[in-house]
């Protein structure tokens, strides 16, 4: 047997939790461990559990420290029968991370709850209340005390409960996966065995079959097996082993610890728990208490030790048969504690082709990595479809906006192309004007030559409202000149206008230009930017990935 397999048995045996049964005169509760006990805390009592921890987590392939704190909390209720409680449960956790990348340190503080569960437990099946009519406490003085106390097969059939839960998580949690819905389901089969022995106290043991997170894109499965052992009428111990698989984290878990009865409603605990690699390692301390309101009225049965099942009415045994059988398995068991002595292990077959199991496990090695070859390249087609759809929106962003800025430039075109087309307009109506003018001014030159000539013909003096007449027509023909000046000034004012504007919308061409190639290059940019950071990203998963395949290689 390799170390490994030596170590997962012994923690097998080892590991555990304090008790938790039908309502009792003690208070029983679910610390200091964190599997859940089959039976319920009693009708009508309130009872609440909480811890802190503190601890290290030291992550060898990212390179980064973790100094965290933890509170965790329960709240339970024995809810209208014995077999019913509520229970609201979770924890939060606080922790700061020290990252060092080449010579720098990188540290990043996050705290939010890991968890936050209300559910319902009821309790499915009770090995240890089946009491008959004529069970009673003076049954006890019938028997031996070796029958009384003897080892029952029957104690081995366990109280059975189911839980079920939803569990509620904040979005941007730093402590969950990224695609984690609000809302989801957890299943819990709780299985628990109540033994007691006249000189080692009480042993219970407590298994836990974990279905979290169904409905998620990352469900996980785990398991708690927990025992625990009464040393003292104040004292107990506990071990317990807890494993979790999914693709988000995967760990097994060994907690170890003690606690102290104060008195019939307060205990207090403590524990240790670490695990067993280096991705990170873990190692926490814990501290907690639980502290319960009582308001049972009503007992339950509670039957002795030995009395579980109760007592068949047609048995009638003699004490020489009782003492014959017994006596037939003390012989069996020493015939199985002669392999033991002589160093043999009656659960492995000495025959068995050790060529043929290692072809299997070498087969089954085969397949478990095919099927996380198969499982990773699922994962990064998930990532890359989720990249290239964030790639293709982008493009569409920008596709959009230059089709905007090409639509408003487009109309301020048009805009100038209008205003271009006005000015023109308003400049050939004023040359039209103009040329009108001049035409007038042609006509009375042609009138005031007639007149000379025929003042000239008739040899006639100017009488003295003929100066006046032509001193008024030497006025109008100055006006009409000065008019014609200002005309012509005015069109060179509008064709330096004209020619402003255009020089205006050339240079605002040009700028537009400018802008739209400066967008392209920066736009290009950004592209090669996010492809190298994207290959980066790439080659330092795939390192990764090699470096986990390469530690589970030696793992096992």
């Amino acid at each position: 047997m390799n170390p490994k397999s030596m170590l997962l048995t012994i923690s097998l045996f080892l590991l555990g939790l304090t008790v938790t049964a039908q309502y009792t005169e003690k208070i029983n509760t679910n610390r200091p461990g964190t599997s859940q006990g089959a039976f319920s805390v009693g009708n009508n009592v309130l009872q609440l559990e909480g811890g802190f921890g503190f601890g290290k987590e030291k992550h060898k392939i990212l390179d980064t420290k973790t100094n965290l704190f933890n509170f965790d909390y329960s709240v339970r209720y024995g809810l209208l029968i014995e077999q019913l409680e509520i229970i609201l449960n979770g924890r939060f956790r606080s922790d700061g991370v020290t990252q060092t990348i080449g010579a720098n340190e990188e540290k990043i503080k996050r705290s939010n709850f890991e968890f936050n569960t209300i559910g319902a437990k009821y309790l499915i099946y009770d090995p240890y209340k089946k009491p008959k009519e004529n069970d009673s406490l003076e049954l006890e003085k019938l028997k031996s005390w070796k029958k009384t106390y003897k080892f029952r097969w029957k104690s081995l059939i366990p109280a059975v409960s189911a839980y079920v839960g939803m569990n509620y998580v904040t979005s941007d949690n730093p402590f969950t996966f990224p695609t984690d819905k609000t809302i989801s389901p957890k299943f819990v089969i709780a299985t628990q065995n109540n033994w007691w022995t006249s000189n080692a106290g009480s042993w219970v043991l407590v298994t836990n079959l974990i279905i979290d997170k169904i409905t998620t894109d990352i469900p996980t499965y785990g398991w708690i097996i927990t025992s625990t052992h009464t040393i003292h009428d104040k004292w107990a111990i506990f071990g317990e082993y807890q494993g979790q698989k999914s693709d988000f984290y995967s760990d097994n878990i060994l907690r170890l610890g003690g606690a102290y009865l104060f008195n019939n409603d307060l205990q207090i605990d403590a524990n240790i728990a670490t695990n067993f690699k280096d991705t990170p390692s873990v190692f926490t301390f814990s501290f907690g208490g639980s502290y319960r309101f009582d308001w049972h009225t009503k007992d339950e049965i509670i039957e002795l030790p030995g009395f579980e099942g109760g007592i068949k009415d047609d048995e009638e045994e003699n004490e020489e048969g009782i003492e014959k059988k017994e006596g037939e398995i003390d012989e069996i068991e020493e015939i199985e504690n002669d392999s033991i002595k002589l160093e043999k292990t009656p659960f492995i077959n000495e025959f068995e082709d050790s060529s043929l199991r290692e072809d299997m496990e070498k087969d089954l090695d085969e397949r478990r990595t095919a099927e996380r070859l198969e499982r990773e390249r699922l994962e990064q087609e998930k990532v890359d479809k989720k990249n290239d759809k964030k790639l293709r929106k982008e493009e569409r962003r920008r596709l959009k906006r230059e089709a905007k800025e090409a639509k408003q430039a487009e109309k301020a075109r048009v805009k100038a192309e209008k205003e271009k087309q006005k000015m023109i307009e308003d400049i050939d109506a004023e040359l039209d004007k103009m040329e009108q003018d001049d035409s007038a001014d042609d006509e009375l030159k042609k009138i005031d030559e007639e007149l000379k000539k025929l003042e000239e013909d008739l040899n006639l003096e100017p009488t003295k409202e003929e100066p006046k007449k032509s001193e008024k027509k030497k006025k109008k023909k100055k006006k009409k000149k000065k008019e014609k000046k200002e005309s012509v000034q005015e069109e060179e004012d509008i064709d330096a206008a004209y020619d402003k504007l255009r020089k205006e919308e050339e240079k605002a061409k040009k700028e537009e230009e400018k802008r739209r190639k400066e967008d392209d290059k920066k736009r290009l940019k950004e592209e090669k930017k996010k492809k190298k950071e994207e290959e980066k990203r790439r080659k330092e998963e795939e390192k990764q990935r090699k470096k986990e395949e390469k530690n589970k290689g030696n793992d096992e």
